[in-house]
């Protein structure tokens, strides 16, 4: 099994992938990419496409991807509606709840990004001490963070 992660023509992909250190890898992409020894590739739809949920799941059930990471702010918010029918099909999608989602895009993210991945509340990679973590308890997704005054502020990373 496998973890998907979108995006793959932009680096934010690659800074996930080495958060994750897993070697289960898959990269998707809308566009056609290039044989890089090493990593797999897949060609994936755009979010904009009528039937996008239903493709994806469909090429995630092809690769026997059992995780998402969608990077793109289009597929984060179509996919929110989707979770219940990927779960179905035993692939989760490492999105916030849709509460989360519309309080979090707050801006895109930078290169100078601190990143961390958070599954089911827990911080399973990134640099940021536990106790950080409290206002996201429960939260999936990658988010990105800074600390302010002493105070931690996170929104969800995106490109």
């Amino acid at each position: 099994m496998s973890a998907l992660i979108t995006s793959a023509s932009d680096s934010a992909a690659y800074r996930i992938a080495r958060l994750l250190k897993d070697e289960n890898l898959v990269f998707g992409s809308i566009e056609q990419m290039p044989d890089i020894t090493g990593s797999k590739f897949i060609r994936i739809p755009p979010a904009n496409s009528p039937s996008f949920a239903h493709q994806l799941l469909k090429t995630c059930i092809d690769h026997q991807i059992h995780e998402i990471y969608p990077l793109m702010k289009d597929e984060i918010i179509e996919l929110s509606s989707s979770t219940l029918l990927f779960e179905e099909y035993g692939i989760k999608i490492r999105i916030p709840s849709i509460n989360s989602i519309h309080f979090n895009f707050l801006s895109p993210a930078t290169t100078l990004s601190k990143l961390v991945v958070i599954v089911d509340g827990l911080i399973i990679a990134g640099d940021i001490p536990p106790t950080k973590i409290s206002q996201i308890q429960k939260e999936n997704g990658v988010f990105q963070w800074n600390t302010i005054n002493d105070k931690v502020i996170f929104s969800l990373f995106y490109i």
